[in-house]
């Protein structure tokens, strides 16, 4: 048996054997998987055709040269040569030449599953956030940064409830491990669903390119976030989702109001509820003492003053016409005196004396039956005045309605759903919404 080998004398065999002849000047025809610049200007591509994958090397020198621009996904023909670094005992694919050959197939599976699910409408629908969330379920890695800086920000703007559903984010069983996260949440009745990874190769983000997990998305009851992160192209969770997010602290924004914000919109809203509060209690206030004054103005107390001050200068005025009506037959009386003598003038003092007291009678029996016609009037005004009195009707259980403006309503013509209206009644009113207007007959 040999002596053994070291492990330098192993990788310089090996060497040997890839760097031989026959793998030298050869034509590889394979999709970039991956097609990362460095620093340095070196590009280090990865080849695929769907079963295997080769790491080539592509030297700043030869990008230099090429007459396209190599994106992930397209498929391509190299020439070069196998190699062997040695140091660390990697295979790569050394390429000095390279140009297009097509459309790779994963890219085309990929555009194809797109072109499906948008005649589907799965990209169509946008649901709205709830506002104020409570529970935010999050579909990621238990262990990555991602859940971490979604419970850092809202611990910072919100206090919601963050439920974890641990997945594998990609590899082998990822797109399944990410459907049972989505559909776990969905049982727990969460608000919102995150769902997303902190970024990588296209490789890397393979599963949320899955048709299961885009219908797992869109069959979610709770709205849906991706936050997938740093991809050059959105993958097809970004675009089957309620809201796209850049990254997982994004996600966690758009997801969470900011709880400082909210408490300045609360008080504004306060202040501007209080305001609105106090017109309208001005308003009431000017609108109650209008219809104060003019049901006092008809009350029968004030009616009925009135009408004692029109009896009593009807009173006056007759006193003061008596008055003048026997001093003027006393003067008359003493005219006639002068002219003729005692005997005649005191039958005729009698005479005009009977007739003054029949006078005064019958002016007595006149006033009297003036003033009870007119008592008779004034009590039959008083009654009817009291039947009118708005506050006795209230007494009785009954109610009148005005408009917003003020104005009595008399008839539903003048009302319409939703309108506002003033109750009045005997011990104060009450403000009511129409619900419903009906027409009789």
């Amino acid at each position: 048996m040999d002596a053994p080998l070291s492990v330098s004398q192993f990788n310089r065999m090996v060497k040997q054997l890839v760097e031989c002849e026959r793998l030298s000047d050869i034509v590889v025809v394979g999709e970039l998987k991956e097609y990362k610049p460095s620093s340095g200007g070196h590009v280090y591509p990865v080849l695929t055709d769907g079963s295997s994958v080769i790491p080539c090397t592509l030297f700043k020198s030869v990008v230099s040269r090429l007459n396209f621009q190599p994106k992930v996904g397209m498929k391509v023909e190299v020439f070069g040569s196998a190699s062997y670094y040695e140091p660390y005992g990697k295979l790569s694919f050394n390429i000095r030449g390279m140009k297009p050959a097509g459309e790779g197939d994963e890219k085309k599976k990929l555009e194809e599953l797109k072109l499906k699910l948008i005649e589907e409408g799965l990209f169509e629908r946008k649901r709205p956030l709830p506002r104020y969330p409570r529970t935010i379920g999050v579909v990621t890695s238990q262990t990555g940064a991602v859940i971490k800086d979604i419970v850092d920000t809202a611990r910072r703007r919100f206090p919601a409830n963050i439920l974890l559903a641990p997945a594998k984010v990609q590899g082998d069983g990822a797109a399944e491990s990410i459907v049972a996260g989505i559909e776990m949440l969905n049982r727990e009745g969460v608000d919102i669903i995150i769902v997303g990874r902190g970024g990588g190769s296209a490789d890397d983000l393979k599963a949320f390119n899955e048709e299961i997990v885009a219908r797992a998305m869109f069959a979610s009851k709770a709205p849906t976030i991706s936050a997938v992160g740093h991809a050059t192209d959105k993958s097809i969770t970004d675009l089957v989702a309620d809201r796209y997010a850049e990254t997982p602290t994004a996600a966690a924004t758009i997801a969470l109001p900011d709880l400082n914000a909210e408490v300045d919109r609360v008080n504004t809203l306060t202040e501007r509820l209080d305001g609105s509060l106090l017109y309208g209690l001005d308003v009431r206030k000017k609108d109650l003492r209008l219809l104060t004054a003019r049901v006092d103005a008809r009350s029968p107390i004030n009616v009925l003053r009135l009408q004692k001050g029109t009896v009593h200068g009807l009173s006056q005025r007759m006193d003061s016409r008596m008055d003048r009506y026997l001093q003027g037959c006393r003067h008359t009386m003493e005219m006639i005196g002068s002219k003729f003598d005692l005997s005649r003038l005191m039958t005729y003092m009698d005479t005009s004396s009977a007739k003054v007291d029949d006078l005064s009678e019958s002016m007595d029996s006149a006033m009297g039956k003036y003033f009870e016609l007119r008592n008779e009037r004034l009590d039959a005004m008083s009654s009817r005045l009291t039947s009118l009195d708005p506050n006795r009707v209230l007494d009785r259980g009954y109610s009148y309605i005005t408009d917003s403006e003020g104005r009595t309503v008399t008839s539903v013509g003048s009302l319409t759903d939703g309108s506002s209206v003033n109750i009045r009644m005997r011990d104060g009113r009450a403000v009511a919404e129409i619900k419903e207007v009906v027409r009789n007959g």
